[in-house]
């Protein structure tokens, strides 16, 4: 279903084509479709405290005939989760609310992407100071008119970040797939005055980011790639079509792409095969799903499968982790 945004107004860009004739890159100098709010006190309202304090753990009635409150027993057990603060997500006109897609956290800020379910496009990014930790705070908020954001990663002083949008309705956008760059100012503000950088690749809407010193690997769904971008100007490095991705993982020059349709493809840093792993499981339409590595093993996230667990050398699932859901 092909989502709806509003006409993008036609602005002066300054462009710059990369070498690949399946990605544009470009400077947005209006930004039409932004919105910017880094004013504290406006931001101040968007942390909620009211059901702060201890959570409750259940434990899975599968493994023990029962599901309860391990709080009503025992204080919530040895660990106990403590509930600080919640953030209220972004909303546009009272009523369309978005939904937290991915959150990046580095030094005392954590950087958080959202979008909305359905055919429209909206998204946005906040920056939480998370320095004091029973007191969260909002330093900066960017909502998006026309665009999902489904993930991000802070790096050097900038916030590179991933999503879809129409193309269609769109003068610029080569495809619905995008990566963007935002400067990020000490504060924990965003920075729109310096432009901000976008690259399209091939696909639906991309799906994640890694970056790895002065490169940029983002994947991208539905007859999308995986594509290594240089950090400072996105000119493309590398680029191999898949045919549904919808996450990867670094680790030591070895890439583990989730690919929805197929499972588990490990590709070296020049986006060589190495290794392929099929999973069965249904990883859904148009869903987050996450891969990432945990020593010499792939952890990979299977919807209702829950958690598997796989071996890097041999390929073979060692368990699965079910996710109780209440």
């Amino acid at each position: 279903m092909i989502k709806r945004i509003p006409i993008l107004f036609m602005a002066s860009m300054a462009f710059f084509v990369s070498c690949s004739d399946e990605t544009t890159v470009f400077v947005d100098e209006q930004q039409e479709n932004l919105i910017l709010e880094n004013d504290f006190v406006k931001l101040s309202g968007s942390v909620n405290f009211d059901n702060s304090g201890v959570l409750d753990i259940f434990e899975d009635e599968q493994n023990t005939n029962k599901q309860f409150s391990t709080a009503k027993a025992d204080e919530a057990g040895d660990y106990p989760i403590s509930l600080v603060a919640q953030v209220n997500p972004p909303s546009l006109g009272g009523s369309t609310v978005l939904t937290a897609s991915h959150v990046d956290v580095e030094g005392d800020y954590a950087y958080v992407s959202y979008n909305l379910a359905g055919e429209d496009y909206y998204g946005a990014i906040d920056i939480v100071n998370i320095s004091d930790p029973h007191n969260p705070v909002v330093t900066s908020r960017l909502i998006y008119l026309n665009s999902d954001i489904n993930s991000l990663q802070y790096s050097d002083g900038y916030l590179y970040a991933v999503g879809g949008l129409n193309k269609e309705a769109s003068f610029t956008a080569t495809s619905s797939s995008f990566v963007t760059k935002i400067k990020i100012n000490a504060g924990g503000t965003m920075d729109l005055g310096a432009g901000i950088l976008y690259g399209y690749q091939p696909g639906d809407n991309a799906t994640d980011i890694e970056v790895d010193g002065k490169e940029v690997y983002v994947t991208s769904g539905k007859n999308g790639s995986v594509t290594i971008y240089d950090a400072k100007d996105f000119d493309i490095k590398k680029e191999e079509l898949f045919s549904d991705l919808r996450s990867l993982a670094f680790d030591n020059n070895k890439v583990a792409l989730l690919d929805a349709g197929f499972g588990l493809r490990i590709l070296d840093d020049n986006l060589k095969t190495k290794k392929e792993i099929p999973i069965s499981s249904d990883f859904g339409s148009f869903t987050k799903r996450t891969v990432d590595f945990l020593e010499d093993k792939i952890v990979v996230a299977e919807g209702s499968n829950g958690v598997g667990l796989y071996s890097y050398d041999s390929g073979t699932r060692l368990q699965y982790i079910p996710i109780s859901i209440d």
